[in-house]
């Protein structure tokens, strides 16, 4: 349901929720991105070390941050995390939270990384996870990104628009790729990273640059802002991109995901004139 189908009651008590929800996740993505400035660079951080990835206390830490603020002023929403997976709820509505997106690049120094919190209503409002799991993220409330080594703050809401730092943001408006700098990922397995490989023989050509930076969720809001003309992604989860998503939408663009394998992504955004390029479509 749309908000234009809503009654001015309905549609009140929609905003109300829509207002209250970016305030919790703006006060949380914040509070969470404190604690990632506090362990930035520090060695002490706890780590476990995986093939092309990591796992760092700090992810927990900022985890519980965000789940404490978000069951204590809604205590009857459901909850998707990368570190603790589903916490039901029975509320109507769902949070998609990645604590920090980026981790490999935190581990390693490198200043990009991100905070992603998003809140999706449920179709028929129930509150487990059966449609959000299977990629029906069409019913969103707010989208947040905060990437706190920079300060930059991203926020979305239907029918409001994206913003960064309280500034109105759009894609760009670039219709030739050869003016484009997209970001790509190879995932992590060797099929995923196989078809990588093959999609950049015909991507390489036709944009300016291609940069491999390493944050999902960051990296789409940097799409939102024009700042990257397009996002082509192997393997990642519903938590990389369900706030860049609805960030990126609000802001004019495009995003396509298809599910490779059981909770595994191909996700390709951007902007509009450029969907023929990154989606390798010529229809």
């Amino acid at each position: 349901m749309t908000r234009s189908a809503l009654d001015p009651i309905e549609y009140a008590l929609m905003a109300d929720l829509s207002d209250r929800v970016l305030e919790t996740a703006i006060s949380a993505a914040r509070r969470a991105g404190a604690i990632q400035m506090h362990h930035f660079r520090n060695d002490k951080v706890g780590c476990r070390r995986l093939l092309h990835d990591v796992k760092l206390e700090t992810d927990r830490k900022c985890e519980n941050v965000i789940i404490g603020a978000i069951r204590e002023r809604f205590p009857e929403h459901a909850v998707l995390s990368e570190e603790s997976g589903t916490l039901a709820g029975a509320g109507g509505y769902t949070w998609i939270i990645d604590p920090l997106d980026g981790t490999v690049n935190f581990w390693h120094g490198l200043p990009f990384f991100c905070v992603s919190i998003a809140c999706y209503a449920n179709p028929g409002q129930v509150a487990m996870q059966a449609d959000i799991a299977g990629g029906q993220l069409d019913m969103p409330v707010a989208g947040v990104v905060f990437l706190p080594f920079s300060q930059e703050l991203f926020v979305g809401e239907p029918g409001r628009g994206s913003f960064l730092n309280g500034r109105p943001i759009r894609v760009s408006s670039a219709a030739n790729a050869g003016d484009a700098v997209v970001t790509v990922s190879f995932g992590k397995t060797p099929e995923a990273m196989r078809r990588m490989t093959r999609r950049l023989d015909a991507l390489l050509p036709q944009v300016r640059k291609a940069r491999c930076l390493g944050a999902a969720a960051a990296e789409l809001a940097y799409v939102a802002a024009g700042f990257l003309g397009g996002l082509v992604y192997e393997g990642i989860k519903l938590w990389d991109f369900a706030a860049g998503k609805i960030i990126l939408k609000e802001a004019g663009g495009f995003l396509e995901a298809a599910e490779t394998e059981p909770g595994q992504w191909r996700v390709v955004a951007g902007a509009p004139g450029l969907w023929e390029t990154l989606t390798g479509n010529s229809d």
